[in-house]
């Protein structure tokens, strides 16, 4: 009667320390979405500009390339009313040294991108570009963008409206002027050869 009441005792005691069966069954976990990885050269940045005049326009800039090296940045000034777009314009990232680091990495040309958008321009008003002599080809330390006339250079000097200037080259500085709601791409500022 001893042993079969020791073994009883053994019996309760091994049940309950015997955790339960799971259940057989597993439910799916479902698999995280992750996002794509990130692939080629990729930026983008833009500010608002607060011109002379009370004119207020947005500066735009992206980056795109499979590669970093071969990446093609783009500038753009939008209206502030109604999002236009009065001026765009492409470049090859290699092309514009001034500005970019074809070397660069994503990160590294982000900032780029951010400086380049800055106006360059001293004093931001077309007056403040060089007059074009009535007698020479083009104004002293600016090459005149084609399809631009001394005429409609000086025009633009003369209605002394806002100036926006960014590097587009080894040594040089796009300008475009600004009237209202038109942009005129004037052309660039290089500098005079002795």
């Amino acid at each position: 009667m001893i042993k079969r009441a020791g073994f009883a005792v053994l019996a309760l005691a091994l049940a309950a320390c015997t955790p339960p069966e799971a259940p057989t069954q597993t439910a799916e976990v479902p698999s995280a979405q992750l996002p794509p990885p990130v692939t080629g050269c990729i930026a983008n940045t833009s500010r608002d500009w607060s011109a002379v005049g009370s004119q207020y326009y947005i500066i735009e800039a992206e980056l795109a390339g499979d590669a970093c090296p071969e990446a093609v940045a783009t500038i753009r000034i939008k209206a502030r009313e109604g999002n236009a777009v009065l001026f765009e314009q492409d470049y090859p990232i290699a092309a514009v040294p001034l500005a970019f680091n074809s070397n660069g990495d994503r990160v590294s040309l982000s900032s780029d991108l951010e400086v380049w958008i800055q106006n360059t321009a001293e004093v931001q008003t077309a007056d403040t570009l060089p007059a074009w002599p009535s007698s020479a080809q083009r104004p002293p330390g600016f090459q005149p963008a084609a399809g631009v006339t001394r005429q409609r250079y000086e025009s633009a000097r003369g209605a002394q409206g806002p100036l926006f200037c960014y590097p587009d080259g080894g040594e040089s500085n796009a300008c475009i002027a600004m009237a209202g709601d038109n942009a005129t791409l004037l052309g660039s500022l290089t500098p005079e050869r002795l």
